[in-house]
């Protein structure tokens, strides 16, 4: 019997501690927080890390897999600060492509020309040409080369500075341009009647001669006279007829001629075959 009133005292005890346990309840609340993220005023053909080049080559890039077969068109966008080309591509089912494949892009900086060199699989386009009057990219062309692959020349005002990069689903290949401030003059290229005359330059030159550039869809063949005063003594035809509708390179190599102050006329022909000329470039040879 002297067990019962300790027995009855710890089932006191025991009972106050559960409800004194039950009685005591812990909530935490996370304190609310709020992100604000302002828009940046940098232009997106300025923006990110990607670093330009001012001459040489900007970029070579390629793909795992290509589907590209045509250009489907150039987009230009000018910004503050900057100006971004995009060059869009087909697939073989005319659907928009997905890879470009190998491409190679690089800057002419004394020609004041962006050159974007394309994969062979690439062998038709939609587009030809356009003036654009920008600050900085005056004008581009689709070209085909002598071994019939296509590259695209953008032309420009002022000395830039460029990158470039592709995407994929759709394929682009994204050219941005900035300028670098540097107010050297351009030897930018001559043209006129259909035909835009890469080289020579006005000034003093050597043989062989060459003479580049390219013509127009519509033209069949461009027409090359090296003048003195005294007589024509070089006349040369060369073909651009081609089953494409771009622009269509041309390279000769004059190798002998007259020496002294000439003057090489670069055009085309008309119905009769009569020559035209829109091209003269004075020229001093050895």
């Amino acid at each position: 019997m002297r067990f019962v009133p300790i027995l009855a005292l710890l089932a006191v005890l025991m009972a106050a501690c559960t409800s004194s346990g039950s009685a005591v309840t812990t909530t935490t609340i996370a304190a609310s927080t709020t992100t604000t993220t302002e828009a940046s005023d940098t232009a997106v053909c300025l923006s990110g890390e990607l670093p330009f080049v001012e001459e040489g080559t900007v970029a070579a890039l390629d793909s795992q897999g290509r589907d590209a077969r045509a250009i489907a068109g150039v987009r230009w966008d000018p910004f503050e600060g900057c100006e971004r080309v995009e060059i869009e591509f087909l697939s073989a089912t005319g659907a928009p492509a997905t890879r470009i494949g190998p491409v190679g892009i690089s800057m002419l900086a004394d020609a004041g020309i962006v050159r974007v060199t394309l994969s062979d699989e690439v062998v038709e386009s939609a587009v030809a040409d356009s003036t654009l009057n920008g600050t900085l990219v005056d004008k581009w062309f689709v070209v085909e080369d002598s071994e019939d692959g296509l590259t695209v020349d953008l032309h420009l005002n002022q000395r830039a500075a460029a990158r470039a990069f592709t995407t994929t689903s759709p394929a682009r290949l994204v050219v941005d341009l900035r300028g670098t401030g540097d107010d050297r003059a351009l030897a930018t290229p001559l043209s006129g009647g259909g035909i835009v005359l890469l080289s020579p330059q006005a000034g003093v030159g050597l043989y062989p001669l060459q003479v580049a550039g390219y013509a127009a869809p519509d033209v069949d063949a461009v027409r090359l006279q090296l003048t003195d005063s005294a007589d024509i003594t070089i006349d040369r035809a060369i073909s651009t007829l081609s089953s494409t509708h771009v622009w269509r390179a041309f390279n000769a190599a004059l190798n002998d001629g007259p020496s002294g102050s000439v003057l090489l006329l670069v055009g085309t022909a008309n119905e009769s075959g009569e020559p035209i000329f829109r091209i003269e470039v004075p020229l001093d040879l050895p």
